[in-house]
């Protein structure tokens, strides 16, 4: 005997009615998520024209009416905000073939968006479950920077001039400005790394930046190849 057969037809009922409720949601959040990237791409397009507007007239005023819809909340716009719509507005074709994917924020569609320019594949990440509607902003910096390193993997640095320089990324997180020693294991480089090595590179520096996303610091090693 199924199970549903042991289910009275007063439960059914309601659990009918909860499986409707999902369903409703569940487009909501879909709808949702395409409204943020349609919010996007016009809300960049408005900007780009409210500063040609603001250019011919000497003035700011298209500009800041358009920057006050910037935050959706009516919270106070910070300096990257433009540049994340404008991030999200630029995939936005391959985030709407996706939606169903993708958490309904602007700062996860912003991460997503940077993954698809750098390569990702987000509907074979949706496909197997990798991505998905509830996925944190952590999760999908994680997927998309593994991702990021698969391709690069497959490509190879082929076409790249050794005399740019190769920026490793050798630290995690800092926590305080007190030194921190910072151990080389060769074997655990990029391969491209291992290659410059080979070719007698020199590491010049190691340096703190701060992460335009995130604005922690981290360190950076940079070296160069002969």
């Amino acid at each position: 005997m199924g199970s549903k057969a042991l289910l009275s037809a007063t439960f059914g009922k309601r659990l009918n009615s909860l499986r409707e409720l999902r369903q409703q949601i569940q487009k909501g959040h879909f709808l949702l998520a395409s409204a943020y990237i349609e919010f996007a791409e016009q809300f960049t397009a408005l900007f780009d024209e409210a500063k040609e507007q603001d250019k011919a007239n000497g003035t700011k005023t298209y500009r800041d009416a358009v920057l006050e819809l910037g935050t959706l909340d009516g919270s106070q716009l910070v300096d990257n905000t433009v540049s994340k719509w404008r991030k999200i507005a630029a995939e936005a074709r391959e985030l709407k073939r996706n939606s169903k994917y993708l958490p309904a924020s602007r700062d996860a569609l912003y991460f997503v968006a940077k993954g698809v320019e750098n390569g990702a594949k987000i509907g074979s990440l949706g496909s197997k479950g990798d991505l998905t509607a509830d996925s944190t902003i952590t999760e999908i910096r994680r997927l998309m920077a593994d991702g990021k390193k698969k391709s690069k993997g497959k490509k190879g640095t082929r076409g790249k001039s050794q005399e740019q320089g190769t920026t490793i990324n050798i630290g995690t997180e800092i926590q305080s400005f007190r030194p921190t020693p910072i151990g080389l294991d060769v074997d655990r480089l990029p391969a491209e790394v291992q290659k410059l090595l080979s070719k007698n590179a020199v590491l010049l520096r190691v340096e703190l930046q701060t992460d335009p996303d995130t604005n922690r610091p981290t360190l950076i090693a940079v070296g160069y190849g002969q």
